[in-house]
């Protein structure tokens, strides 16, 4: 997304000194992430696009706080409070937070050589968020119903056929989300629940000199099945050459860190599948929220097609596979 015009008056808020230098980040899909450099130092200013609810937000910091003292072997973002002693700001109708910078540089795409050293990095986290229960902020709740995704997407069906598929590509793509509607709940219904970071990317995942030094992004952050985290770890893969041993690598290190239940590895393929479903419906929503274009939905939906395609080819030679994660540990 492109800055918004009203930068330098959003950072005065913060009391940053001028003259300021900014930078657009890589990615940020959803929202405008600006590199800060001034006299005082580095940070991050996120700027939220169509926010009018901070509730999701003030959960997210008071999570990123209570993680400050968990004593990670990395960081996580540190929001900054402004001249009014909040972290949070409505400026200019926007709703804005800066974050101390975090030394690193982002992880290739598929991971590269920090592939191993990510997923261990995931399951660090996800062991810190495990002892986390008592919230003053009320923390985001998901399940399986993929009319919860987006609340202006209530009909998965109507959703796909504003993608822009041929007809027989938009039935395969309409029963892979009937047999996630079906299969999706009795899932939940079975797993361990706890707060999850909820949007693991190599693209989150910062390093430096061999090491994680940072994971960030939790604004997606909630009370969730523990096993999403890793399943959306895992969601890349298909896309890439010898998808299963990438996914194996990122299984094995992650299990080393943290076990999964078995109950957890055979529910995998229907992750794998629910997560190509919430994230077509988040789309959708965002297009007929003025913030996609139709071309975004048409690649989420191609996507989300060829996840499914992958997990029935596939899916019971990964779970065969992630039965071998079982008791690993490094």
């Amino acid at each position: 997304m492109n800055p918004p015009a009203d930068v330098d008056a959003i950072l005065d808020a913060w009391d940053l000194p001028r003259p300021r230098v900014t930078m657009k980040t890589e990615g940020g899909n959803q929202n405008t992430t600006l590199f800060v450099s001034c006299a005082s130092g580095e940070s991050v200013l996120r700027v939220y696009s169509n926010v009018v609810d901070s509730t999701r937000q003030r959960f997210e910091h008071e999570l990123l706080q209570k993680l400050a003292s968990a004593e990670l072997s990395f960081a996580v973002p540190r929001p900054l409070p402004s001249d009014d002693g909040d972290t949070l700001r409505v400026i200019g109708g926007r709703l804005a937070v800066l974050f101390a910078r975090i030394p690193g540089e982002t992880v290739p795409k598929d991971g590269g050589s920090y592939l191993g050293k990510a997923a261990a990095a995931l399951a660090e986290l996800d062991v810190a968020l495990s002892a986390l229960h008592e919230f003053e902020h009320r923390p985001p709740a998901f399940d399986a119903d993929l009319t919860h995704i987006h609340p202006l997407v209530d009909d998965p069906h109507d959703a796909v056929s504003e993608a822009g598929l041929d007809p027989d590509r938009r039935s395969a793509l309409t029963r892979g989300l009937d047999r996630t509607a079906e299969l999706g709940p009795l899932a939940y219904a079975s797993l361990p629940q706890q707060v999850t970071h909820g949007d693991f990317a190599f693209g989150n995942t910062l390093v430096r000199n061999g090491r994680v030094t940072g994971l960030l992004d939790f604004e997606h952050s909630g009370i969730d099945v523990r096993a999403m985290d890793i399943a959306v770890g895992l969601y890349r893969f298909p896309a890439y050459d010898d998808a299963l041993a990438e996914c194996d690598a990122f299984g094995r290190a992650y299990s080393s860190v943290l076990p999964l239940d078995p109950t957890e590895i055979v529910a995998l393929p229907t992750l794998l599948e629910l997560r190509a479903g919430l994230t077509l419906m988040h789309w959708v929503g965002r297009m007929r929220a003025g913030l996609a274009t139709l071309e975004d939905i048409r690649s989420r939906a191609e996507r989300a097609l060829f996840s499914y395609e992958w997990v029935r080819a596939n899916g019971d030679e990964l779970v065969r596979r992630a039965i071998g994660w079982i008791g690993e540990r490094v």
